[in-house]
């Protein structure tokens, strides 16, 4: 797997230095050029933008994996063929986070007459750290399952000769999530509420945020260990059909 994730990154290391490039322009053009609240507010869409199209390469990246014939080439199993875009994707995530978090500290630093403490904030809203911790790493997982999810659907059009396979593969999506969604509903009865999560109130000297919850539910970690049951089975079948079905 990790000869996969060499050609990986080889293959991507131009793209991703230069949109690393255009973001730490795009962010030094808006600290110049730009109030700080609007500044700060493009410049937060910014990374979200970034995070989308590293999104959209690893999807990509699992694409090629399954589709060039040179990739089949390579000495690996199949299942690095799945994992290898997952690492991949997760890597190139946690190096846009790291980005972000250096550029809040140089922020802090130069604007110290703007309140932008957000340790601060979490400390009187009375959000421990852990449950924030907790909250971004269910977050992973839910954007890691829907990932495998994705995968799937690609290999299912891709397991057809016809042009219409990346219609059959939104097709499998939709199938596929709503078939989850439903056997959960049948199996489970408690179920996580987003709604849960925080509670805002108005209160005399402006609005507080208090943490009710992250992961108080019954039934939200027997969810989480039947979704993870639920992707090693649909891995083994997205390997199965790219070892025997996928065209190249």
């Amino acid at each position: 797997m990790m000869t996969l994730l060499k050609y990986d990154f080889r293959r991507n290391w131009n793209t991703l230095l230069a949109g690393l490039a255009v973001l730490i322009i795009v962010q030094i053009g808006l600290a110049m050029f730009m109030s700080d609240i609007t500044g700060s507010v493009i410049g937060i869409m910014a990374y979200v933008g970034v995070g989308v199209a590293i999104y959209v390469k690893m999807i990509k990246t699992y694409w090629s994996n399954i589709r060039s014939y040179n990739r089949r080439l390579v000495p690996v199993t199949g299942l690095s063929h799945v994992l290898s875009p997952i690492i991949f994707g997760t890597l190139c995530g946690l190096g846009l986070v790291a980005v972000a978090t250096i550029h809040y500290f140089i922020f802090s630093a130069t604007h110290t007459d703007i309140n932008v403490n957000f340790v601060g904030f979490i400390n009187d809203s009375g959000i421990q750290v852990s449950k924030i911790l907790t909250l971004l790493l269910f977050s992973w997982w839910m954007a890691l399952f829907m990932t495998i999810i994705i995968f799937l659907s690609i290999s299912i059009g891709g397991s057809f000769r016809f042009k219409t396979g990346p219609w059959i593969s939104i097709i499998a999506f939709f199938v596929i999530t709503n078939l989850i969604s439903w056997l959960e509903n049948m199996i489970f009865s408690a179920r996580f509420n987003p709604n849960e999560l925080f509670q805002i109130t108005e209160q005399s000297s402006g609005f507080s945020i208090t943490s009710n919850r992250i992961m108080g539910s019954d039934g939200t970690w027997t969810n989480i260990i039947f979704e993870i049951i639920v992707a090693v089975i649909l891995v083994g079948i997205a390997v199965y059909l790219n070892n025997k079905k996928v065209e190249v």
